[in-house]
């Protein structure tokens, strides 16, 4: 099912929920599901844009550092032999970022569930503030 059709089924569904005085206690937990699973898939998708673009850009970079470096024209063997190790040379360099990427994921997964604990700590407040009342 496509997003845009799902989106605008749990829209519909909201509205009568509303009219019905169901409200949002019932729609927004799986509308709130729904993003997240769109946007982690899509995230990983840029992910793997980046990354891409990355070892390219990396390994083009030292290939025009070799080309200046050695005579030309060069034999297709040696460029190819050149090209791969470019490449490992990126994918060695590449490890710190991806480390550092790691941990920015561990930042964002840590603050997500912070928030999840506050938003249930509010929740919490505004019934106990309703029972009182």
């Amino acid at each position: 099912m496509p997003l845009t059709e799902l989106g605008g089924a749990l829209l519909e569904y909201a509205a009568e929920a509303e009219a019905k005085d169901e409200g949002d206690a019932l729609v927004m937990p799986t509308v709130r599901q729904v993003v997240r699973q769109e946007l982690s898939l899509f995230l990983e998708r840029i992910f793997d844009l980046q990354m891409r673009t990355y070892m390219e850009a990396g390994t083009a970079r030292r290939m025009g550092q070799a080309a200046m470096y050695y005579q030309t024209p060069l034999p297709l063997e040696k460029i190819k032999a050149i090209e791969e190790k470019q490449w490992e040379m990126t994918w060695e360099a590449s490890r710190r970022h991806l480390e550092g990427l790691q941990a920015w994921k561990q930042m964002m997964t840590d603050s997500a569930e912070l928030r999840d604990l506050k938003e249930e700590r509010v929740n919490d407040q505004a019934e106990d503030a309703q029972a009182e009342e």
